[in-house]
């Protein structure tokens, strides 16, 4: 099967604008303050810009297709990675609301370091803080709440 920039870049343009039309009944923060929906909205719009991109280099290009050998996916590192990632956010998802977002983040931070071969003492120092810096920023500076899990 050939998979064709054109259509990719198109998917993900398509995938931008999706996102961002999630976030137009978000609440907005008094004063002026970036509501929950600024984070969303700038990673649907890049989605979107950087689809387009790709959707015109392949144009360009006379959008020149890749074969995929879809019976050897399964021994491709950066698809098994990629697949660990989604699997990862959907535990995320599933697990957030009864774990908590500091639970929940450093366990999914620190379980996709392990895979992608970080030393366990390192991996675990980074999830910790990293998921501190990121709940300080979105809880106590932007007061985005975030679940405290029950």
């Amino acid at each position: 099967m050939k998979i064709s920039d054109t259509a990719v870049g198109a998917g993900f343009v398509a995938a931008g604008a999706l996102i961002i039309a999630g976030t137009l009944n978000y609440p907005s923060l008094d004063g002026g303050h970036p509501g929950p929906s600024l984070f969303p909205r700038v990673l649907g719009g890049l989605m979107a810009i950087f689809g387009g991109l790709v959707s015109l280099k392949g144009l360009r290009t006379g959008d020149a297709t890749q074969d995929v050998e879809w019976f050897l996916l399964h021994k491709s590192t950066g698809f098994i990675n990629a697949v660990f990632v989604l699997v990862g956010v959907t535990a995320y998802i599933l697990l957030v609301e009864k774990l908590g977002f500091l639970l929940t983040g450093a366990l999914l931070l620190f379980v996709v370091m392990g895979r992608l071969k970080v030393r366990p003492l390192k991996a675990l120092i980074v999830a910790v803080v990293f998921t501190a810096v990121v709940h300080f920023l979105f809880a106590k500076i932007m007061r985005v709440p975030l679940p405290l899990g029950s």
